[in-house]
């Protein structure tokens, strides 16, 4: 059961970023992490005697987690603050996974209280990736009735890009690679919904932060689509 709960977890973990595109980087990561955990669990019987390999993952979550948050601190200083998010949600899913292995060889040696941090890790953020995704698919803000409305992305400037499933929505799919002014008052969002209430057009744009569309001051964005495509 704990072998099947592992992969369960490590499964739900991966639905919740695996692109859409299924880049070469993603499936060797994939398979990585799967051949990774086998490996381990292989190698358990025969390394439960020492320690030494539970306390080298120990030292690996460590010194990954503080160079992927000075790295998305970074990233968020430079960049937006919601690349930075995505940025700090892998690290957090391979410092959850180093957990994991460290588990795999940690059995019976160390606290039980410490043995799920790697599947919590990798839960939550799983969980976290999929609220999103369904807040953004059923319009969480939105005031009115968005029957007829879309969601709209810059790929890379324009909003001509709708997003259709629950898949294209969740967390780090997509982001604006920058945020202020590209004009004279237009502002880039992450994503937009357009939609209408009483005749008129009303835009609300995504808040990965919140988890939820915002209203938007049409005078001060112009530019934006007010017709779905």
């Amino acid at each position: 059961m704990k072998v099947a709960s592992s992969f369960l977890v490590l499964i739900y973990w991966v639905s919740s970023w695996f692109p859409v595109s299924a880049d070469r980087w993603a499936v060797f990561t994939v398979a990585g992490c799967i051949l990774g955990l086998i490996a381990a669990l292989l190698a358990q019987k025969s390394l439960e005697e020492h320690r030494w390999p539970a306390k080298v993952f120990s030292v690996l979550a460590f010194l990954l987690l503080i160079g992927g948050t000075f790295f998305a601190f970074m990233t968020s200083a430079v960049g937006t603050p919601a690349v930075g998010f995505i940025v700090l949600f892998f690290t957090l899913g391979g410092v959850g996974y180093l957990l994991m292995i460290r588990t795999v060889f940690a059995l019976g040696q160390t606290n039980r209280m410490s043995h799920g941090a790697g599947f919590a890790v990798l839960f939550l953020l799983a969980t976290w990736s999929w609220a999103s995704a369904l807040g953004m698919y059923f319009h969480v803000g939105a005031a009115n009735d968005t029957t007829a409305a879309c969601i709209l992305v810059p790929k890379p400037n324009n909003y001509d890009t709708e997003l259709n499933s629950v898949w294209e929505m969740r967390l780090p799919e997509f982001a604006t690679s920058r945020t202020g002014p590209t004009g004279t008052t237009i502002l880039d969002y992450h994503a937009i919904l357009v939609t209408s209430s009483r005749g008129q057009a009303e835009l609300y744009n995504w808040s990965k932060k919140r988890m939820r569309f915002e209203i938007l001051n049409l005078e001060r964005n112009p530019y934006l689509p007010t017709e779905c495509p």
